[in-house]
Order: C-alpha cells, then sequence, then structure tokens
C-alpha cells in the first residue's frame, strides 16, 4: 500500500507542477500581449540622438496608416524628441512607459510621411 501512495504522491505532484507551468505560460502571455499588438518594435537601447529618432521617422514610412510600433530607448532625451516627431509628422504618440531605465513609446501611423 506504501508503494501505491508514494505513486500517487508523485502523480499528484507532476498534475501540480503542470497546473503552475501553465499559470506562469498564462501570465507570461498577459506580459507579451502588447508585443502582439504592435505590428513593429524598434530597440534604439544605447544609442542617443538623434538615431532614436532618425530611425523611428525610417519605421514610419514603412508601416502602413493603423499599424503600431513600439520604440525602446535608454536615451532620456528621447521622451521630447520623440513627441516633437510625433507632433511634426501627425503621428499619434499613444503611449510613454518609463520602466527599468528604458523609455518605451507605443506610436500609431495615423498619416502617410
Amino acid at each position: 500500500m506504501k508503494e501505491e501512495d508514494r505513486m500517487l504522491r508523485a502523480i499528484n505532484n507532476v498534475d501540480d507542477m503542470s497546473r503552475s507551468i501553465e499559470e506562469m505560460d498564462s501570465r507570461l502571455n498577459k506580459v507579451n500581449d502588447f508585443d502582439e499588438v504592435v505590428d513593429k518594435v524598434l530597440d534604439t537601447s544605447g544609442q542617443n540622438c538623434p538615431m532614436p529618432i532618425i530611425k523611428s521617422k525610417k519605421v514610419l514610412k514603412e508601416l502602413e496608416i493603423g499599424q503600431t510600433m513600439k520604440l525602446i530607448s535608454t536615451d532620456p532625451g528621447a521622451v521630447a524628441d520623440i513627441q516633437s516627431l510625433c507632433n511634426a509628422l501627425k503621428q499619434a504618440l499613444e503611449k510613454t512607459i518609463e520602466e527599468d531605465d528604458k523609455f518605451i513609446f507605443i506610436i500609431r501611423k495615423t498619416t502617410e510621411i
């Protein structure tokens, strides 16, 4: 009987671990959902002005109207620069987030450039 109990406990442990893994996968998918929503991700980490602006403008030109890009920058000056770029090009800066010494911008293309 003891062997059966150990086998049942082992099976229950495996089931518990499987559920835990499924829950972690679900949480990770929620974190990464936003990446799936954007059409292009541009990471300019480590690059200073004017590179985030130049590269963002290039990507925006490639996007179709209505598509979005996620820009990641470590340049604190990018906050004002990207806002100015979006205003000048008449694009929608939908979100600006500061996270872990990075600045994340979500930009939607609203007009042709």
